[in-house]
């Protein structure tokens, strides 16, 4: 047996009985040799304590440790921190955060958002006993440059009082477009990369959704990160909210199948020290909202049932709880006619519904509430927090400092008891995914496994496979070889490797323009989602009404015009269909992936995920709760063209 006091320590399998002795990593704590086997010296006492005898049943771990805890670390465990900004070259950890080019403008710097306290990572470890962290991506960063800074955390971790581990967060990170940036892209992607969640739900494939959990899993797991804000359960019923990209789409039965696959790829069938832990959102489903307005903002507070149809929002959340789900996080709209204050503060939903209907014990994380305090507006911080506490949430998601939840114990509103129940729940996952034992990633590892090539192509191959067909007259595709071509939106290098590309629509054989679903932006202040794709789902008073111009005057043109929509919503595409030859419809495919379905290099699979309305009006009417309420859609859910089994000639 080799020991390490780098980053980390492989020590080969050793037997004692029936007892293999695991891999243990450690930098700061020295270790302990007992029986013949050895483990991690975590409060440095010389002795071994319960909590670091991984022989021993979780439970009884997660109770020791418990009753060593001071107040100051148990409420250290209940907020759920972000992190950004940071990361410095070669993942060396920054005292002050700077811009880098993965995500855009930092939280404190959003317009219309309340900043937030910005601690360096030693203050938020060190001083505020914070263990869990929300890490954004950066494209341009390299895994192995993740993985260092990921450890070195976990270092400032290991040499507190009694070497509680971080645990790290991630939102999705696996789409082609996450984290846009100024200037061009790697040419090798730090991450596969696979359609939005939406994408997944139009191929409908359990098989898939789990092996893109099982590859997303080993690629976090490598990068140092143990739980993934995901997946969203919602179920899409209101066509025109702004975070159907991130659902698997209308029909709630489906979404069960695939959120259950989601949680079975990343978790496995329980949390291991290889696992992901999933944190399934936003319950009790974020679909009805009040005029399809996103309650992240204070205009869109509102979930509604007309319908009375909470019970199908249900559905994928209760296939959530059979898979095992590690935690939960609820939503943040007021429930109308079920509450007056939002989710996450809502006794109602947490214990009512969560605990005790559903029997969950798990962790229940809020989301990141500062800014969208709804029905608790007049309240303090201090005073919101406690009614977090009272409805029954574990984790103050997006909070950096637990300075409200210590304030409330000392002053006795808040007895120990309760902090103590929401660490065991908090504690109990840290465990199982072995954090205790090995909190580090060898950068090495994961430079070999993060976005290797066999991840990446099945990812390509799942870009591909979402890809709707919607219309093909005279059956123009799949496009014949060395065609000539005019594209809109499509980088030109890509379209190159196609046909020759000209400048001139008339002296293109076919024109293929890539456009965007129509969408309104709100004009009245800021908002968490400022800029979101909100209102109109045609492109009559869209924000972006000019690609309607472009579609028209490439089929104007004559040329036979091909049009590619990405649809992050459902869209009225009654506007244009008819002067064009063909429509495709794309759910973050990139331009390859686009291009090989047009050209038939590879096969058609993707169905749609939701109804298209024939026109505004239809949308109106539809009820926020009710799904397939339109009123004679244009294309039903489940639909999707194939390729004439005569193909065009290659």
């Amino acid at each position: 047996m080799r020991l390490y006091t780098t980053a980390i320590v492989c020590c080969a399998a050793v037997w004692a009985g029936s007892v293999t002795q695991p891999d243990l990593g450690f930098r700061k704590a020295p270790v302990l040799k007992a029986d013949g086997l050895v483990f991690r010296d975590l409060n440095k006492n010389g002795k071994l304590d319960p909590y670091e005898d991984w022989r021993l049943p979780v439970a009884r771990r997660v109770a020791d440790l418990i009753g060593l805890m001071t107040i100051e670390e148990k409420a250290g465990l209940m907020v759920h921190a972000s992190l950004m900004g940071f990361t410095g070259p070669n993942g060396i950890v920054l005292d002050a955060p700077v811009r880098t080019g993965g995500r855009g403008p930092m939280i404190n710097e959003r317009p219309g958002v309340t900043p937030l306290d910005s601690p360096n990572p030693s203050e938020l470890i060190r001083r505020r006993n914070v263990r869990w962290i929300l890490v954004r991506p950066n494209v341009m960063e390299p895994p192995e440059s993740t993985a260092r800074f990921s450890n070195a955390l976990q270092e400032m971790a290991e040499e507190s009082r009694l070497g509680i581990p971080i645990c790290f967060s991630s939102d999705p990170r696996h789409s082609p477009r996450a984290g846009p940036i100024s200037g061009p892209r790697p040419q090798t992607p730090n991450i596969s990369e696979w359609p939005e969640q939406i994408g997944l739900g139009a191929i409908g494939d359990a098989d898939v959704v789990r092996e893109f959990g099982r590859i997303a899993a080993q690629e976090l797991r490598a990068l140092g990160i143990q739980a993934t804000l995901s997946p969203m359960a919602d179920t899409v019923t209101e066509p025109r909210w702004n975070r159907i990209s991130g659902t698997f789409g209308e029909d709630a039965t489906l979404n069960a199948l695939l959120t259950k696959a989601y949680i079975e790829g990343f978790q496995g069938t329980r949390l291991v020290a290889t696992s992901v832990m999933t944190v399934t959102k936003h319950f009790p489903g974020d679909g009805p909202v009040k005029d399809g307005f996103d309650p992240h903002n204070e205009y869109g507070k509102w979930q509604v049932y007309p319908g009375n149809n909470l019970a199908y929002h249900l559905i994928p959340f209760e296939a959530a709880f059979e898979a095992g789900t590690g935690a939960i996080m609820p939503g943040y709209a007021i429930p109308v006619g079920i509450d007056t204050v939002g989710m996450s503060f809502s006794n109602k939903i947490v214990t009512g519904m969560l605990r005790e209907r559903y029997h969950f014990d798990g962790l229940i994380v809020t989301d990141w509430l500062r800014n969208m305090p709804w029905g608790v507006e007049s309240l303090s911080e201090k005073e919101r927090q406690r009614k977090m506490l009272d409805a029954g949430v574990d984790q103050i998601g997006g909070d950096n400092d637990p300075k409200y939840i210590l304030e409330l114990v000392r002053e006795g509103t808040v007895p120990e008891s309760r902090l103590n129940e929401s660490a065991r729940r908090i504690l109990t996952p840290m465990f199982e995914l072995g954090l205790f034992e090995n909190p580090y990633v060898d950068p090495d590892h994961t430079k070999s496994v993060v976005a290797k090539k066999v991840f990446r192509e099945a990812g390509e191959r799942a870009q591909r496979e979402s890809i709707v067909l919607l219309k093909n007259s005279s059956n123009l595709l799949p496009l014949s070889a060395k065609r000539t071509l005019y594209v809109e939106g499509f980088e030109k290098s890509a379209a190159e490797q196609y046909g020759t590309v000209v400048s001139d629509p008339k002296q293109a054989s076919v024109a293929i323009i890539k456009v965007n679903a129509p969408y309104a932006v709100h004009q009245g202040g800021g908002g968490f989602f400022r800029g979101a794709h909100e209102g109109t789902l045609a492109y009559a008073g869209a924000e972006n009404a000019h690609e309607l111009d472009a579609i028209e005057k490439l089929a104007a043109s004559g040329t036979p015009t091909i049009v590619y929509m990405y649809l992050d919503r459902p869209a009225v595409l009654t506007e244009f269909i008819d002067q064009v030859a063909a429509v495709l419809v794309h759910f973050n495919s990139d331009d390859r992936a686009l291009l090989d379905i047009a050209f038939g290099r590879s096969e058609l699979r993707g169905k749609l995920p939701f109804d298209l309305p024939r026109d505004m009006a239809s949308v109106l009417k539809q009820k926020e709760d009710v799904p397939y309420d339109l009123d004679k859609p244009l294309f039903r859910q489940g639909f999707g063209l194939r390729y004439a089994a005569a193909r065009a000639s290659q």
